[in-house]
């Protein structure tokens, strides 16, 4: 499992302390300008470690462990009758926590270490950011990793990136006692994570960022076996799991719906591109430069149909723009090239986003795009494509988008 450096998160620690600190300092002075009081707005990175999951579960449970420590108090000083009382209402929340399902759920989560369709992330995260990031300002953001079980698009995934483990895949990861090979499954007490990152290097030796794989396998949950998935991606170093966003709304911290995609190059073609391309294919003939056919780009918005990228090169006249071929200078046709992608970029968020709202639980809806910008062998940049979904979708209406940001960088 990738792991997150503690030195890192105490230097941040500190750091939010000291500012915090700096914060109350001011207070004191009276009249001094609220602008120049110092903020800890951040954006943080953080990999869940086991022990995450288990302060999940108990930040989860506390409003009812919380009351039976009162209860428990107030029975040392409690008369006989009120000592009756006092123990009726502790039994009930004793029985709460293995009766009500959400408490269930948090003794789960925290003994096996994972989240799923059941226990999604977004509702518990946030119960560690509050009790571990309590001094973080309003607009700091999260981007948390974490284990995820049977969860995503696996039909989106082609058959060659889908593997499923067999007895000598397990063996190969130790036959010993508490080892996969043991029982030819995974447990809760092993890092799965690492032994299926081992396993996809092995199969996948030449991966390249951005690449996602399936992996499937046998579970024992200490209750029973079970089947489960695992979609992974490769980030240039390890095979790692979901990362998802959240956001510092004073005081508390809430689950940022943004979706980020990161548009790179994948066998036969990235699936997310194409979508957008057939559809100018089809719909758009007059802007599809290719009469029918696929060569290397889609000219008048610049994707690729072979490459993750926006074609920027200033011969961009080969099918007959006569647009580009108007314009006498490399900066302007620059400038062009970029209009034209905001003017996509609406269309193709929405073929691939049809049904997202714009807001998901009081928070706006965004999706952010990715994706590399081509000048030449010796020069690209990359697009970073903020959208903001401005209508809902239905299965009538499709969603609408604005696009809110585009930012290049070198």
């Amino acid at each position: 499992m990738k792991k997150t450096s503690y030195t890192v998160l105490a230097g941040l620690a500190f750091s939010i302390v000291l500012l915090s600190s700096c914060k109350k300092y001011n207070d004191q002075f009276d009249g001094l300008d609220a602008k120049t009081i110092p903020t800890n707005v951040a954006s943080y990175v953080y990999t869940l470690v086991d022990a995450d999951y288990t302060t999940i579960a108990t930040e989860t449970k506390k409003p009812v462990t919380d009351q039976i420590t009162l209860l428990n108090t107030k029975l040392k000083t409690a008369s006989s009758a009120d000592s009756v009382t006092i123990l009726a209402q502790i039994a009930a929340l004793n029985l709460t926590l293995v009766t009500d399902s959400l408490y269930i759920k948090a003794t789960y989560l925290g003994a096996n270490k994972f989240f799923n369709s059941k226990m999604q992330a977004k509702d518990y995260v946030p119960y560690l950011l509050n009790k571990n990031y309590i001094f973080a300002d309003k607009g700091s953001t999260m981007s948390a990793t974490y284990n995820v079980v049977d969860m995503g698009d696996t039909l989106a995934i082609p058959a060659a990136s889908r593997f499923t483990l067999t007895t000598a895949d397990y063996a190969l990861m130790g036959t010993s006692a508490g080892l996969p090979g043991q029982y030819n499954n995974m447990s809760a007490s092993m890092p799965v994570l690492k032994y299926l990152d081992g396993f996809l290097k092995l199969k996948c030796p030449y991966a390249v960022t951005g690449n996602v794989k399936v992996v499937s396998y046998l579970y024992y949950d200490t209750k029973s076996t079970k089947k489960q998935y695992r979609i992974l991606t490769f980030n240039g170093l390890n095979w790692a799991s979901t990362a998802n966003q959240y956001i510092n709304i004073d005081p508390t911290w809430l689950y940022d719906p943004t979706i980020k995609i990161p548009l790179v190059r994948v066998s036969p073609n990235n699936p997310y591109i194409m979508t957008f391309i057939d559809y100018v294919r089809v719909n758009m003939p007059d802007k599809f430069y290719q009469k029918g056919t696929y060569i290397n780009e889609e000219h008048y918005f610049g994707f690729s149909a072979y490459y993750a990228e926006i074609i920027m090169t200033t011969d961009r006249t080969t099918y007959g723009d006569d647009s580009i071929k108007a314009i006498t200078t490399d900066a302007e046709k620059y400038i062009f090239f970029k209009q034209r992608v905001t003017q996509a970029m609406p269309l193709f968020t929405q073929l691939n986003f049809p049904l997202l709202q714009t807001d998901v639980s009081g928070i706006q809806q965004y999706v952010v795009w990715t994706i590399m910008t081509y000048y030449s062998s010796s020069k690209q940049g990359l697009y970073t494509i903020k959208m903001k979904c401005i209508k809902s979708g239905t299965t009538s209406s499709p969603a609408e988008y604005a696009v809110e940001s585009i930012v290049e960088t070198f």
